[in-house]
């Protein structure tokens, strides 16, 4: 309503914008004629999945791996999401995210790896340790993501780009809910173990793609 009023004001004409699905198209061909973009959008993707991922498992994993109950799902939980608050505000250190520029893809593959520890973790104590630093990784990493997408997008289509990588991530996060019903019979360490192991390749392979990318 506002833009109405002050374009009226104004005498200007509001300019159309495209619906979700041709903006999605172009978001796709411009990802699909820049290869470092697309590989920072999928990226995203990925991090978001390794947080999909904890916290589709976890009460399972819990119960299942750990004999525990809804207390030590509470407390992993809160020990992860005040350690990934630190490890952000760390990094947000000027000279320390300097260090860390360009290892997104490292942080991803450290992430992944994260989960196939946690996997075997047995004991209670160990697990909340282990939760500990892969929640500093997962947060990271998905700062990390985020912030590599908005450095390698041109700023006319960093919007439209954006969107198509929620898409993405939504694409991500439908196909890991489906896991459990995919694979009834598999338990959640072994789950956690894959998808780890899956994530560290995904994102090993695709860095590898992006440097292939770029002229000689």
């Amino acid at each position: 309503m506002l833009k109405m009023i002050t374009s009226r004001s104004g005498n200007v004409q509001s300019s159309q914008r495209p619906s979700l699905i041709p903006a999605s198209k172009q978001a796709l061909s411009y990802l699909l004629n820049n290869p470092h973009s697309l590989s920072a959008a999928v990226t995203v993707g990925l991090a978001f999945a390794v947080i999909q991922i904890t916290n589709l498992l976890l009460p399972g994993f819990v119960t299942r791996s750990l004999s525990g109950d809804s207390g030590l799902f509470g407390l992993l939980e809160m020990t992860a999401a005040a350690a990934g608050m630190l490890a952000l505000a760390v990094v947000g250190i000027a000279s320390i995210a300097e260090r860390l520029r360009d290892t997104t893809p490292t942080i991803l593959i450290a992430a992944g790896a994260s989960l196939i520890l946690f996997s075997l973790a047995k004991s209670p104590a160990v697990a909340v340790v282990l939760y500990c630093v892969a929640g500093m990784l997962w947060n990271v990493a998905r700062a990390a993501a985020n912030g590599h997408l908005l450095t390698v997008v041109d700023t006319t289509t960093i919007g439209r780009v954006q969107a198509f990588t929620t898409l993405l991530t939504s694409g991500f996060g439908l196909a890991l809910y489906l896991l459990p019903t995919m694979v009834p019979g598999a338990s959640e360490a072994t789950l956690y173990m894959v998808c780890g192991f899956a994530i560290a390749v995904c994102v090993g392979g695709l860095s590898l793609w992006s440097k292939a990318q770029e002229p000689r």
